[in-house]
């Protein structure tokens, strides 16, 4: 099962990685956070998850980036193209932190 999600979470990062940033967001710093810098290290510790397991530091920042996003997704919620975007960005990550914790319970 932890293939199939492994699969899962490429798939998912090769399809964020088409999407274009939402143009009316990249001036706009909801909570005082760049949205831009959030979704690049989402989007880098997704990739970084498919390489291997995290280590704890990356683990926590991972874990961290995707609460913090969670709290900002009410402020994208009147923009579709935003929503949507920020959505496959939370899934994505969400399921990075799914794939390190699995591994690291088989490694134990």
């Amino acid at each position: 099962m932890l293939e199939r999600e492994i699969e899962l979470l490429g798939q998912l990062l090769e399809e964020f990685g088409a999407l274009r940033f939402p143009p009316d967001w990249y001036d706009r710093e909801p909570g005082g956070e760049s949205l831009v810098t959030l979704a690049t290290t989402l989007a880098g510790c997704t990739a970084a998850t498919l390489d291997g397991p995290l280590d704890a530091r990356h683990r926590e920042h991972l874990r961290r980036r995707r609460a913090l996003l969670a709290d900002l997704l009410p402020a994208v919620a009147a923009d579709t193209y935003a929503t949507g975007y920020f959505v496959t960005l939370y899934r994505m990550a969400v399921l990075a932190e799914e794939v390190d914790d699995r591994r690291a319970r088989c490694s134990a």
